[in-house]
């Protein structure tokens, strides 16, 4: 005995989309794209507390991570921390890094970043091994990053942001 009409209709215009709707969803957010929201200032100003990020899973299956690149990341387990952190990658294997007067230094050449604040701090120089990478907040004075932990390991990265799609005001894709 086949079910009632209305009952295959529901089935065929309600349920099955809204069920294929959200495995899309669950699918396309573990291998593609990532939410997150921004819990603080260490991104301040590209990225603010509260700015909602999408971030690209699979781009570092098919290319290398770049200087530049903001990347979100689990932090070194000795930060006891569960949320991940989002910097941006100042050095790659094989780069030389130093911070001082005021600058960050990748290679001996000034790395600047639009924004950023200048760090207050002395550090290196240092030379970024195989497999790691280092990492700073573009608000450089005030960001738990590479210049208090040394290096990131390359296997902790999660994905580059490419998108802050909330506050709307605050759309941007990098």
């Amino acid at each position: 005995m086949r079910p009632p009409k209305v009952v295959r209709f529901v089935l065929r215009e309600l349920i099955m989309p809204l069920v294929l709707a959200v495995v899309l969803a669950l699918t396309i957010q573990a291998t593609v794209a990532k939410p997150y929201e921004i819990p603080t200032a260490s991104m301040d100003p590209t990225i603010q507390p509260s700015d909602r990020v999408l971030t690209n899973r699979f781009i570092y299956h098919f290319r290398d991570v770049h200087r530049g690149d903001i990347i979100v990341f689990d932090p070194p387990e000795f930060l006891h921390s569960d949320v991940p952190f989002v910097k941006r990658v100042i050095g790659v294997p094989g780069d030389t890094v130093e911070v001082k007067d005021r600058t960050v230094y990748v290679n001996g050449r000034p790395f600047d970043v639009a924004g950023a604040a200048q760090p207050k701090y002395r550090y290196g120089p240092v030379t970024v091994p195989q497999e790691r990478l280092f990492v700073l907040g573009d608000n450089r004075n005030n960001s738990v990053d590479s210049h208090e932990w040394d290096f990131l390991s390359r296997d902790a990265v999660k994905g580059e942001v490419f998108m802050i799609y909330w506050p709307l005001a605050r759309l941007r894709v990098f």
